[in-house]
């Protein structure tokens, strides 16, 4: 553990979350945390600790917040789930005061973290075992916070009732109708609206159509970053190399947007168009299929058809050039920036095409089960770090792109692992995907790139940035161990990665596409 100055003076602990990140914890709570994190473009506040991605500043500057609080009364209907396991009755929380202070946003898009609940609740805990789909609206506690789910997400949090406000909005800044230092008012309700989501119209007057979209297809680049601090995803491709790859191939900027793709998709081309399949599966045009890794042509009309067992990059010359929305033209599961999810009839603008494009991609074949981690930044209990990165795992089938859940392929005599030792929870702090968490039932999750920018389960380790487009190749039942490296090992993976991408693209298209 390091320290770092701030300008007032005092000092404050560091912690490596993975390769590329830091923690940096705070005595005064979730205020000082703010202060901090106003001063560094792209920081993240938790409830004790800034989450800095990228280089750390020599110093650590305190801006004071810009505004006088606002005031919100929010309608909530008490009638969750969790409600008879908690001990808890409808007409005993309509009773409270519900007074509260918007501390931080994160986790996802316009999520409050709300400090001030009555004392009886601010001890609830989180569940042993994350819900895989929590409803949108969900007003929850946990870990001394309330919260209100904006959109259906994962989450662990204790579920105590329903609200329909809206609480973010990506096309009218600033975006959230909370932010920190709001004071907020639950108002008991007998019931309130579900938060119904319009259907977006379809995309029109493009290059590529959406015929079919398979099991799910989604326009990716590299992600968003600086956003974090409205709970806004990083998204972008689950196999990063696969993309980065691809867009070589074919002659574009390593970070340009293209689909990610699995199960059996079609689309139909407008124009003329180099495009290239880079992962496992089958590519054809009009019915014809193609050499694996071969940068192919495809003319106005032709269906171009991809079978992917798992994900895969299709990559077109020019690039998915759809409007970008936080810096990025990435979907994810949790902020609905559009485009989200393809729809068949779908169709997708591609920028002019390249100068000059590949003939060839060749690709790593699938990696072995070791993912390379670093440890931290949070302290377990007794035995769980041994167990974590001496355990051979196995993908669970609820496994999405949030997160990569892990099941054991093989157990103690007792019939459990000693992950159970792992802290109920922690001080909600910044994650970055790649970080495996460590909920009390014993089963890790590896966030994934569309995970929230805070969490609240332990982090054993985190997965090195050179492995994470590993994740994108996992399937449902896949083998996986964890091995512990250093952060100047991380550092020549990573420069490792950047040779293996150049070395993946070969020869040269013999014909410019116009």
């Amino acid at each position: 553990m390091n320290t770092t100055p701030t300008d007032h003076g005092n000092t404050l602990a560091t912690r490596c979350l993975g390769d590329v990140a830091t923690l940096f914890d705070v005595t005064g709570g979730y205020r000082e945390a703010q202060a901090i994190a106003r001063g560094i473009p792209g920081a993240v506040p938790g409830a004790t600790t800034v989450g800095v991605i990228g280089p750390v500043p020599e110093v650590l500057p305190r801006i004071p917040p810009p505004t006088k609080p606002r005031y919100h009364e929010l309608a909530v209907s008490f009638d969750g789930e969790d409600l008879p396991s908690l001990g808890l009755e409808r007409r005993e929380l309509e009773r409270e005061t519900w007074e509260m202070e918007v501390a931080f946003l994160g986790f996802m898009p316009g999520f409050p973290y709300l400090s001030g609940l009555p004392e009886h609740l601010a001890t609830i805990p989180r569940r042993p075992v994350p819900r895989p789909r929590v409803p949108a609206g969900s007003f929850a506690v946990a870990g001394g916070f309330g919260g209100i789910y904006p959109a259906s997400s994962p989450g662990g949090w204790q579920l105590l009732g329903r609200c329909s406000a809206s609480l973010f909005d990506w096309a009218a800044p600033p975006y959230v109708l909370l932010q920190p230092g709001d004071r907020v008012r639950l108002v008991p309700t007998d019931d309130v609206p579900p938060l119904d989501k319009a259907e977006r119209p379809l995309l029109e007057g493009g290059d590529l159509e959406v015929v079919t979209p398979g099991l799910l297809c989604l326009v990716e680049d590299l992600g968003r970053q600086g956003v974090g601090a409205l709970g806004v995803p990083r998204a972008g491709a689950a196999n990063e190399l696969a993309l980065r790859a691809a867009n070589l191939a074919v002659g574009n900027e390593e970070s340009a947007a293209a689909i990610e793709l699995s199960g059996l998709a079609r689309f139909r081309a407008n124009r003329e168009m180099l495009i290239v399949l880079a992962g496992d599966g089958r590519l054809s045009i009009d019915a014809t299929e193609r050499p694996a890794g071969m940068v192919a042509a495809a003319g106005p009309g032709q269906l171009i058809e991809a079978s992917v067992p798992a994900r895969a990059i299709l990559a077109a010359g020019g690039g998915i050039v759809e409007p970008a929305l936080f810096g990025s033209r990435s979907s994810d599961a949790l902020s609905g920036l559009p485009p989200g999810a393809l729809r068949a009839g779908d169709c997708l603008h591609v920028g002019p095409p390249p100068e000059r494009a590949r003939l060839r991609l060749d690709l790593p074949r699938r990696a072995g089960p070791v993912l390379r981690a670093i440890p931290g930044p949070d302290e377990l209990g007794p035995g769980a770090i041994e167990a974590l990165v001496g355990t051979t795992w196995a993908v669970d089938r609820l496994s999405d792109r949030t997160g990569i859940r892990l099941a054991a392929t093989r157990s103690e005599p007792t019939g459990q692992l000693p992950l159970e030792a792992a802290p109920e929870g922690v001080p909600s702090h910044a994650v970055v995907p790649g970080a495996i968490q460590l909920p009390p039932g014993g089963q890790p999750v590896i966030l994934g790139p569309d995970c929230g920018p805070l969490g609240g389960y332990a982090v054993a380790a985190t997965v090195i940035t050179a492995d994470l487009w590993r994740l994108g190749e996992l399937r449902p039942g896949d083998a996986v161990e964890i091995s512990l490296v250093t952060l100047e090992e991380a550092a020549g993976a990573r420069r490792e990665l950047g040779r293996t991408i150049a070395r993946s693209v070969s020869g040269w298209y013999p014909v410019r596409i116009e």
